[in-house]
């Protein structure tokens, strides 16, 4: 008698695989150090008094990173770092103004232009952990450790 699988769920298990194996190089040290360093030049304030403002934005950068890594493979089998960012923009998009729809509720809207200089951050904080999860991804495919 055959054993019956089911795709999704292989599709699934392997999602996960790679997903352990690219986080394994990813301190959470090193990433609230950067988020609080990111962040704190524009509210530095909530930062200090509420430090569960940090956990969402972990994970979001923890988001970036895996889908930077994901898309990893393309520019190892040939494409520019351009190319593959153009490929997965809408969820950098998306991350970037959940970031920054989180971030807002807490922002000091006193100031004129305050707004964007949190959008801008928000971009830079998505593309950077992007571009992270990028490089790990291609060092582990040059390695075969994919």
């Amino acid at each position: 008698m055959t054993v019956v699988f089911n795709l999704s769920d292989k599709r699934r298990q392997k999602q996960w695989r790679f997903e352990r194996g690219i986080l394994r190089h990813l301190s959470l040290k090193d990433l609230k150090r950067h988020v609080e360093q990111h962040f704190k030049a524009i509210m530095p304030f909530q930062f200090m008094v509420n430090p569960f403002l940090i956990d969402p934005v972990m994970d979001l950068g923890i988001d970036s990173y895996l889908i930077g890594a994901e898309f990893s493979r393309l520019s190892y089998l040939g494409e520019t770092d351009e190319q593959v960012k153009g490929r997965c923009e809408l969820e950098l998009q998306e991350l970037s103004h959940s970031l920054f729809h989180i971030l807002y509720g807490w922002f000091d809207t006193s100031g004129y232009g305050h707004e964007e200089s949190l959008s801008i951050a928000a971009d830079a904080f998505v593309d950077l952990w992007w571009s992270r999860g990028l490089q790990e991804g291609k060092r582990r495919y040059k390695m075969k450790l994919q």
